[in-house]
């Protein structure tokens, strides 16, 4: 399964009838970030950018996160179940404990490496 975080931050943007121009100035971020995080699959977006937009759309980057990347689990006796895991509100928490370039470098990190799983399914 792979991370859309654009579709998630598209979706959002629209729900509140904001434009591409409106997220980027309430962002602090420009509009061809803006347009290029949400037209392409290929997103290489630091924590403090997304958090950036979390802002702006009144909400939080693990929320983000969660809707754009949900985990399905099959349970043995049962259906399969969509959750919003936990663990990734808690890897993000930890990620911004960390000085600000170290916390880029290990979102992009972790970018390439779900990438890379995504990749070799």
């Amino acid at each position: 399964m792979s991370v859309n975080l654009g579709v998630e931050i598209s979706r959002r943007r629209r729900d509140q009838r904001l434009t591409q121009e409106d997220l980027a100035e309430l962002s602090d971020l420009s509009v061809n970030f803006i347009s290029r995080l949400e037209r392409t699959k290929d997103q290489n977006i630091s924590i403090q950018k997304l958090d950036s937009i979390a802002q702006a759309l009144n909400t939080t980057t693990p929320d983000i996160i969660n809707n754009a990347y949900r985990v399905k689990k099959v349970y043995p006796n049962g259906p399969t179940k969509e959750t919003n895991p936990a663990y990734i509100q808690k890897i993000v928490n930890e990620i911004r404990k960390l000085p600000s370039g170290d916390a880029e470098k290990v979102s992009k990190s972790l970018i390439v490496l779900l990438k890379t799983m995504n990749n070799n399914k």
